[in-house]
């Protein structure tokens, strides 16, 4: 009986998510946003005399329905115009860090327990002079995909004020781990697909023109045919092969002389990398043994039955 094929795993595909991402564009993005990742670090430790760290946790493609839904009532938004980039933009903090923040900037530790509600004015007025210096190193960390001006247009705390794209548009969300002193959490930025595409498809327009610019097919072949014609073989002759009994080999002393039965006038087989490639005749050149190559079309041709 024959062994049965295992079954391909079937991989369901929602129409509601088509993905828009290639492995460029994912690349792309997580370069930036590491590097966003680590000016944001220095930012904080700095600014809030604090040890921070920020870190990339993925990068990803959901629709707004669902990004929105994750995020917490109150949370802290902050509603972002990215030009030249089309539409708004969203980075979302954790509620305790703000409010961790928001202590360290008026002078306390940071580290008390941090109450769970909305920002109030004077807290959005003090925050809102730090996402100013978090939008610098914003557009520091985009700058080798696009030139941004990044903007705070306001801050929200309920996610369903946030409405910067239809329910079902996809987005781009990049998800930080951030942590200060003794508080952390989850931040993210949100992006809308239809806003990044432009760029991403000139990066992937860009990478493939610089493939076909980078492969001439002419030069590749005419450096191989160079550098294969340089390229040293060993060459052998090799006389009819002799046959001895075990007993004949183990009885040979040094000046014994062993017949090699090659007929004067029978070719020599020329090898080339232990191949068979030529016929040949034995001569001399001056005070030098040589061999003649007879013939090379035959053996060329039938090359392979000589290996």
């Amino acid at each position: 009986m024959g062994t049965a094929t295992p079954s391909r795993a079937i991989v369901r595909y929602d129409f509601r998510r088509p993905n828009k991402f290639s492995r460029e564009h994912v690349r792309a993005l997580q370069i930036v946003n590491e590097t966003f990742a680590r000016q944001w670090t220095t930012l904080l430790s700095t600014s809030l005399r604090a040890v921070s760290q920020v870190t990339v946790r993925k990068v990803e493609q959901q629709t707004y329905d669902e990004y929105v839904r994750d995020i917490p009532n109150p949370s802290y938004l902050a509603i972002l115009a990215l030009q030249p980039l089309a539409g708004s933009a969203i980075l979302h903090l954790p509620l305790p860090v703000v409010m961790a923040a928001v202590d360290r900037l008026v002078g306390g530790p940071g580290s008390a327990k941090q109450p769970r509600r909305a920002v109030t004015e004077i807290e959005a007025s003090l925050l809102r002079s730090l996402m100013g210096r978090i939008l610098r190193e914003l557009a520091y960390g985009f700058e080798s995909l696009v030139q941004l001006e990044p903007q705070l247009i306001h801050q929200e705390s309920n996610p369903q004020f946030a409405q910067i794209a239809s329910a079902s548009d996809m987005v781009v969300v990049v998800e930080f781990d951030v942590r200060m002193a003794s508080t952390g959490g989850v931040a993210s930025l949100c992006i809308p697909f239809s806003a990044l595409q432009p760029v991403l498809d000139e990066l992937t327009n860009n990478a493939a023109e610089a493939g076909r610019q980078s492969i001439d097919p002419i030069g590749l072949r005419l450096s191989l045919e160079e550098r294969l014609n340089d390229a040293p073989l060993p060459v052998s002759v090799r006389f009819t092969q002799v046959t001895l009994t075990a007993s004949e080999i183990v009885a040979l002393t040094p000046g014994d002389l062993v017949s090699l039965h090659h007929h004067v006038d029978a070719p020599l087989d020329v090898a080339v990398s232990g191949v068979s490639r030529f016929q040949g005749r034995a001569g001399r050149r001056g005070k030098r043994l040589a061999c003649l190559v007879l013939d090379t079309d035959s053996r060329i041709s039938d090359g392979a039955d000589h290996r």
